[in-house]
């Protein structure tokens, strides 16, 4: 309505709004309080509908995320075929394809952390840290387990932090977190070309 109508004051404070919710920057993303369709309220929109709305209003900095966003959900998300929420197929095509290549990312560089060597054996005696295994086979299970936590689904996807509560200490949590905010911000710098929407956040 803000741009049928020419209510481009109202319309910039729109989307100075989104801005928080669909951020452009890697530390935005973290230290953001609400993320994606949540800024809109309730009912929460369904993620399609968000990214084909930020699509037919040209809101460029927000269509990586909003893209993210939708990939989330998986393939039976995006292939939704309510009146709102049906995506257009080259919206729908380069969504999956980037949906596939950033789980492919982020599976090849969780694998890394996981395996690559970096982890050490855990000296606290708490139960719930699987990292103070003792034997070669409990040791491959315990990484095995961490390389599930940085890639298994969760609500914000693989980008999100991951859940690790329930099976290391809070050290070795510190430890695999940081790794994750570090190659996570790798996937970050990507999600424009991923999706193919532009070759950097910087073109936008």
């Amino acid at each position: 309505m803000t741009t049928k109508y020419g209510f481009s004051e109202v319309r910039n404070h729109l989307l100075k709004d989104l801005k928080g919710a669909y951020p452009t920057k890697w530390e935005d993303f973290w230290a953001a309080g609400v993320l994606g369709e949540d800024v809109f309220g309730s009912p929460k929109p369904h993620p399609n509908a968000v990214l084909n709305l930020f699509e037919a209003q040209n809101v460029r900095f927000a269509i990586p995320f909003a893209a993210y966003r939708a990939s989330i959900g998986g393939f039976s998300s995006l292939m939704s075929d309510t009146a709102d929420t049906v995506l257009p197929r080259r919206t729908l095509a380069t969504t999956i394809d980037g949906m596939h290549i950033l789980r492919s990312m982020a599976s090849h560089l969780a694998r890394l952390v996981a395996h690559g060597g970096d982890l050490e054996r855990c000296f606290d005696e708490s139960p719930r840290c699987v990292l103070n295994a003792r034997r070669i086979k409990e040791w491959n299970e315990a990484l095995e387990k961490i390389y599930s936590s940085l890639v298994d689904e969760r609500e914000g996807g693989v980008l999100a932090p991951p859940l690790l509560e329930d099976i290391v200490c809070t050290k070795c949590a510190k430890i695999i977190v940081a790794a994750h905010i570090s190659w996570g911000s790798i996937c970050w710098k990507k999600l424009p070309p991923v999706f193919a929407i532009c070759n950097s956040w910087e073109d936008l």
